[in-house]
């Protein structure tokens, strides 16, 4: 049976963790987000959903400084990060990234995957290998250690690319598409980490295109077409809201 979480986080205590505000984004004259806001909270599982071309990956795009917007803030603890630089979000404010595409680094070992990272972000020699083993415990990627990353099957690669983005010991981590060309045994995998990242602190922003296994996770999800935010809301919230079912959901969609 797939997982589903139990739980949802309905009130938290804190300020939000990452607050986005008023975000616009042209692209050669093209408008690509409208002014978008939402925040995420300290330990929360955040979804951001949309047809293609709504405008997820722009803004996945601009927290993570790889774009600037034209107008509007980002703020990471009350902090504005605006505009500041990738390595900047990365080490100041621990912000984490896990994209869609598969981003191994395919010459190299399940185990020098993790230190090429390792020797970048960690300093100490001895803390480097110790984080190394950690994530190997944990994601059950030991037995692999040796083995190269393009001879990994689907899963385990995910499994890698989700372990690699934790050396930093992220506060928040965006994940894209994190479920795509994976099996349903590694999907279940997959939404078992994130749940367990939760329960640690991490904050977690979400898109992917099977809306259900979003929905199945998320403790708040907002609807972004024509890059506007249409509604945002607790699962059972947004998708009885009638332009969701309009512009994304379709009148058939049942949930999780």
């Amino acid at each position: 049976m797939a997982t589903i979480k139990k739980f949802r986080i309905l009130k938290f205590k804190s300020k939000p963790i990452l607050s986005v505000k008023g975000i616009s984004k042209n692209i050669d004259s093209r408008i690509i987000l409208r002014k978008i806001d939402f925040h995420i909270n300290k330990g929360e599982i955040f979804g951001l959903l949309g047809p293609n071309g709504a405008g997820k990956s722009v803004t996945f795009n601009v927290l993570l400084g790889i774009m600037r917007p034209n107008q509007g803030n980002i703020y990471v603890d009350g902090n504005k990060i605006t505009h500041l630089a990738i390595h900047e979000r990365a080490k100041k404010f621990k912000l984490g990234y896990i994209p869609q595409n598969d981003s191994v680094f395919k010459g190299l070992s399940c185990e020098d995957n993790l230190r090429a990272i390792a020797e970048i972000v960690i300093k100490d020699k001895k803390k480097q290998e110790s984080k190394i083993q950690e994530l190997l415990s944990n994601f059950n990627l030991d037995h692999l250690r040796r083995v190269r990353a393009d001879n990994l099957s689907g899963g385990e690669r995910k499994k890698l690319v989700i372990a690699r983005a934790l050396i930093n010991d992220p506060r928040i981590l965006l994940m894209d598409e994190p479920y795509g060309a994976v099996d349903p045994i590694n999907i279940d995998m997959i939404k078992k980490i994130i749940i367990d990242l939760q329960r640690k602190g991490v904050s977690i922003l979400i898109t992917d295109h099977s809306a259900q296994h979003v929905l199945s996770l998320a403790d708040r999800c907002s609807i972004i077409s024509g890059g506007e935010i249409i509604t945002s809301g607790k699962p059972n919230e947004i998708i009885n809201h009638n332009k969701a079912r309009q512009l994304y959901f379709g009148e058939n969609f049942s949930s999780f």
